[in-house]
């Protein structure tokens, strides 16, 4: 094969790979949210603020501290939270718990499941 069909060969084959990881981050993204960028995290959890979206949290849960990963620092920052300290929750059977539209679901939720429960985009 001639030195300038390589060339071409390798620069379509390093096309093709670059443009395969987008489509793949993208699709990676939308599915986990783990790869939004800080400013659409906060973005999304303004959206959920707005809809008096309620999370509920302890200081010694496990799963709240791996929510708090899956928002990130800033979002988890500005996000809705009720610390439920001593027995203020009795009434919730787990943490984390969100309150969104007037309803509980319970567990960590990842942006997309927090997005088809409350209608705001990712």
């Amino acid at each position: 094969m001639k030195v300038k069909t390589r060339v071409y060969v390798t620069f379509a084959i390093l096309v093709l790979l670059v443009a395969g990881i987008y489509v793949f981050s993208d699709w990676f993204s939308k599915t986990t949210g783990y790869l939004l960028g800080e400013d659409q995290k906060v973005r999304f959890v303004s959206c959920l603020n707005e809809k008096n979206t309620i999370l509920y949290t302890k200081d010694d849960c496990v799963e709240c501290f791996r929510q708090q990963g899956i928002l990130g620092d800033k979002a988890f920052e500005i996000i809705e939270k009720f610390n439920c300290a001593g027995n203020s929750c009795a009434n919730l059977r787990e943490l984390p718990a969100w309150e969104i539209n007037g309803k509980i679901y319970y567990g960590k939720k990842d942006f997309k499941e927090l997005s088809e429960i409350s209608g705001c985009e990712i």
